[in-house]
């Protein structure tokens, strides 16, 4: 089997129980894996567009965020004791800097991507209705960053509900770390 044949290498479209409609892509390689996603909501206006790089362990290391409120890009340094990047938007640029740990995970608000690649990351380790706490930078719809503990509680195989800052989310995963979005979803491989 070639390298090509063992990563992820994906995408889809999903309606979401809000309405919202997900564009989706994952390729993995050596490297690491790269999201990307759109979100558009239920009148066809654009939400937000998402592109998250993760190292090969799954931690975060690039994360864009385009809404109407601006554009943001976050890194954790390579000493992985601190976050930086910045906020654009119409009246300036807004600096980030914030502590990191190894341990942390990035977590865009109403984004199932985000919650997907953190499920993923906690999947050989975390057990069948365990849970653990885990320090996360929470991006907020007006991309505010905010540093918090997520909960986050593996309830069956698939089945993964994060708690981040009062706001639970529950997500059904693959093994692959690809969320599973119902029947109604389509999903195609980015190569033949």
């Amino acid at each position: 089997m070639s390298d090509a044949q063992q990563y992820v290498r994906r995408a889809g479209r999903a309606s979401l129980s809000d309405g919202r409609l997900l564009l989706w892509s994952v390729a993995e390689g050596r490297r690491g894996r790269r999201w990307r996603a759109r979100l558009t909501g239920p009148n066809g206006v654009l939400e937000s567009d998402l592109l998250l790089e993760l190292a090969p362990d799954g931690a975060p290391a690039r994360l864009e965020v385009t809404t109407a409120s601006g554009m943001l890009t976050l890194h954790p340094e390579t000493d992985h004791g601190s976050a930086h990047g910045n906020v654009v938007f119409d009246a300036g640029v807004r600096p980030i800097a914030l502590p990191w740990s190894p341990g942390a995970a990035m977590h865009v608000a109403g984004h199932p991507i985000t919650v997907a690649a953190i499920a993923h990351r906690l999947a050989a380790s975390l057990a069948v209705g365990a849970a653990a706490e885990v320090p996360i930078l929470r991006i907020d719809d007006e991309l505010a960053v905010r540093s918090g503990i997520g909960r986050v509680r593996r309830e069956d195989r698939d089945q993964w509900t994060i708690d981040v800052g009062g706001q639970a989310v529950s997500l059904a995963t693959r093994k692959d770390g690809v969320p599973r979005f119902g029947p109604d979803a389509d999903e195609w491989p980015l190569e033949e």
